[in-house]
């Protein structure tokens, strides 16, 4: 007992020690994980204030360009051409003239992206940096018009690009209506001012993001007003437009790209409906926190082969019986139960070991018993099935070869001598069957068999006819011999031969889901019920003897030779009406065997 109490001691020891091991990683994950949240959210926090100081710096950048709208309404003269609707020609030039040269001297701001000015009122004015300009002419027809028309408020054109020498450029539009100065309720005309994205650029070059991020700014119907992708991922703003968090207006959230996680935060600007961008990876943003835990996973990794260096030595010797043990037990399961493990000292191993043993002593006798069972019983039935089939075959034969010869023996005494030939050219054949009756043949011999038995009695029966399947497609299908042939034999003498008038038989050949099924039908006298119900239950038991069938010998034997040959779910089963005839089936299996034997030519 004592040194059982050690081996749990060692036990206890191990599972201590495994425990430590797993402590330590699991303050390691943790501390891994909070360090990691918590730079996650500091990040987050610091990109959120970059973010609103963008925001506030693209607010001021866009508010001058709207303040560009509102500088007509300090030129007097300018405001007067606008609302004036000269008549004569050199009225119009001084109109002209006066508005051009305004929107010449807005363009003379000292400001790069402004790139042109349009005054609509009833004509088009523009002053412009750049050779092209776009195309106005419809402008009662657009959007934008329509709508810097009909409220006060100032109208954003989304971005488009537009052809500058050999490349493109972006350009954004902002729009506005002119009130009159003498009733500021009436619209005079709109002022549109056309700018590209070199302002907004600069703007947002200025905010200092670390390297790896994305900065992105797009306008409502997703076209980009600024790209900076460091991120390496080109369908960056599919990626986060999918999101479902984007699409419920959250400011942060995460999305997975290319098998990376990307932190994201969004701003919108107050003045537009631009959205600001900023998207971190999230690989970059923990490498700190990853390198933390990288050191101390090593640290417990070099603790932990420490000890396991320690404890191999330990370990060998303690899981020594368990190793023999396995060996032992590979062998057992190969088939070899003579072996044995040893028995060393008292404690669970030895313990385990012994009944191990004992436990392949008992299996080893009992599988001996079994085997010589087993012998018994197979040797035991093989000779019995073989003495049933024996038996069975040599019932059959005489009843068949007395029909045969009785038909010829009638041809004969009537003087027909030429039939009586053919009739003992079809016996030759029958008897040639007949030395297989012990071994199996195909269905397309044994309906040969049939064929030449039926030209024997219609020699007999004038009004006999017959009717045979085409079974040329199971020349390979192996039945035992003289299975269908007593059927047809049974038909003919205790169905036709008694009636009165023409006696015909019909032989078919179907398959079901599961079986092959030949029947044979007459049109004989049929059977009553209870003789049919007492044959039918003999042909369903397999025990049931010849001499315990009532009648329908042919029959039984037929049953138990399926049944012994396929098995007891197949046999014979019949329908009888009286006075109209009888139908018997002969349930097959769909595949037969194949050994093959000579057919028989009648």
């Amino acid at each position: 007992m004592a040194s059982m109490k050690g081996s749990v001691k060692h036990k206890l020891l191990l599972m201590i020690s495994i425990l430590i091991l797993l402590s330590v990683s699991v303050v390691t994950i943790l501390t891994y994980q909070h360090y990691r949240t918590d730079l996650v959210e500091q990040s987050t926090q610091n990109t959120q204030k970059l973010l609103d100081q963008l925001s506030i710096n693209l607010d001021t950048y866009l508010d001058e360009v709207f303040r560009l709208c509102l500088s007509p309404y300090y030129n007097r003269q300018v405001m007067d051409a606008i609302e004036s609707k000269p008549v004569k020609s050199a009225e119009k030039l001084k109109k002209q003239r006066t508005i051009e040269d305004y929107l010449a001297a807005v363009l003379m701001l000292p400001r790069s992206d402004i790139l042109r000015a349009h005054i609509i009122c009833e004509e088009i004015y523009t002053s412009s940096k750049t050779q092209s300009s776009p195309d106005l002419s419809n402008y009662a027809d657009t959007t934008w018009y329509q709508d810097a028309y009909s409220n006060n408020q100032t109208v954003f054109l989304p971005a488009h690009t537009e052809k500058s020498g050999r490349g493109t450029i972006e350009v954004f539009s902002v729009a506005k209506r002119i009130n009159s100065m003498h009733n500021s309720s009436k619209p005079i005309g709109v002022i549109r001012v056309d700018a590209n994205y070199q302002g907004i650029k600069a703007v947002c070059d200025r905010t200092d993001f670390p390297s790896g991020v994305a900065l992105l700014i797009w306008d409502e119907t997703g076209n980009y007003i600024y790209r900076n992708n460091e991120t390496g991922i080109e369908n960056l703003s599919e990626q986060i437009m999918a999101a479902p968090e984007y699409q419920t207006g959250q400011t942060s959230f995460y999305i997975n790209a290319e098998n990376r996680q990307f932190l994201v935060n969004v701003k919108s600007l107050s003045s537009t409906s631009w959205k600001i961008i900023d998207v971190h990876s999230m690989k970059l943003l923990t490498a700190p926190a990853t390198d933390a835990r990288n050191r101390a996973f090593m640290f417990a990794f070099l603790c932990a082969l420490f000890g396991v260096l320690i404890s191999i030595g330990l370990v060998r010797l303690f899981l020594r019986p368990i190793f023999q043990m396995t060996r032992i037990m590979e062998t057992a399961q190969s088939g070899d139960l003579s072996v044995r493990a040893d028995v060393i000292g008292h404690d669970e191993f030895s313990y385990l070991a012994s009944s191990f043993n004992n436990m392949l002593a008992q299996i080893q006798v009992q599988n001996e018993k079994n085997d010589y069972l087993t012998r018994q019983i197979y040797e035991a039935r093989y000779l019995e099935k073989e003495a049933q089939y024996t038996a069975l075959c040599n019932q059959i034969q005489p009843h068949f070869l007395f029909n045969a010869l009785n038909t010829i023996q009638l041809l004969i005494k009537t003087g027909k001598d030429e039939e009586a030939i053919q009739s003992i050219s079809m016996l030759a054949s029958l008897l040639r069957g007949m030395v297989n009756a012990d071994r199996d043949i195909s269905i397309q011999a044994e309906m040969k068999i049939v064929e030449c038995y039926l030209s024997l009695q219609q020699k007999r029966f004038r009004g006999l006819s017959y009717t045979l399947p085409d079974v040329s497609l199971y020349d390979t299908y192996l039945v035992p011999a003289l299975t269908i042939q007593p059927i047809v034999e049974n038909a003919l003498v205790h169905g036709c031969e008694l009636k009165r008038g023409n006696a015909r038989i019909i032989i078919s050949l179907t398959e079901s889901e599961k079986e092959l099924l030949i029947t044979v039908q007459d049109n004989g006298l049929g059977m009553e019920t209870e003789q049919e119900r007492k044959l039918q239950n003999a042909l369903n038991k397999p025990s049931t003897s010849p001499e315990q069938a009532e009648g329908g010998v042919g029959l039984v034997n037929i049953a138990r030779r399926i049944k012994l040959k396929f098995g007891l779910e197949y046999g014979l089963t019949f329908e009888s009406r009286q006075g109209e005839g009888t139908s018997v089936t002969l349930h097959l299996p769909l595949r037969g065997g194949t050994d093959r034997v000579s057919g028989i030519d009648c």
